[in-house]
């Protein structure tokens, strides 16, 4: 984690959900509009594996949702989604352990990360008009 953080309009510490500087990085490499681009890339991604995700947990299917919450990590962490990509990882682990409860127990956890993590790209992104 870096010592820059974006606050939010209600002044919480951003810094926390995004690496800003790799957010940066980002923007400087492809621009505002690429970044943005990369961004919807992910939401998109994001959406169908949190569907399938609880789905596959609610299946009992935990090596698929291990995959699936596998995946969000990854993508997470491509994009300095750093809470994010914790809480992805958590429920990961706990797929591999078969363990619904703690799984389910983590997917608003993980909702809640990817909405505030939203925020925080936007805000990177205005940062940069």
């Amino acid at each position: 984690m870096t010592s820059r953080q974006t606050l939010g309009k209600d002044g919480a510490d951003d810094g926390a959900y995004v690496d800003r500087d790799q957010v940066d990085s980002l923007i400087a490499a492809a621009g505002v509009a690429g970044a943005r681009e990369i961004f919807e890339a992910f939401w998109r991604s994001t959406e169908r594996l949190f569907a399938q995700l609880g789905t596959q947990i609610a299946a009992g299917d935990f090596a698929e949702a291990a995959r699936s919450a596998h995946s969000l990590k990854g993508s997470a962490m491509n994009v300095g989604a750093i809470r994010f990509s914790l809480t992805a990882r958590a429920i990961e682990d706990a797929c591999r352990r078969s363990d619904a409860a703690t799984a389910t127990a983590a997917l608003p956890d993980a909702r809640n990360h990817y909405e505030k993590t939203a925020k925080a790209f936007e805000a990177a992104l205005k940062s940069h008009l």
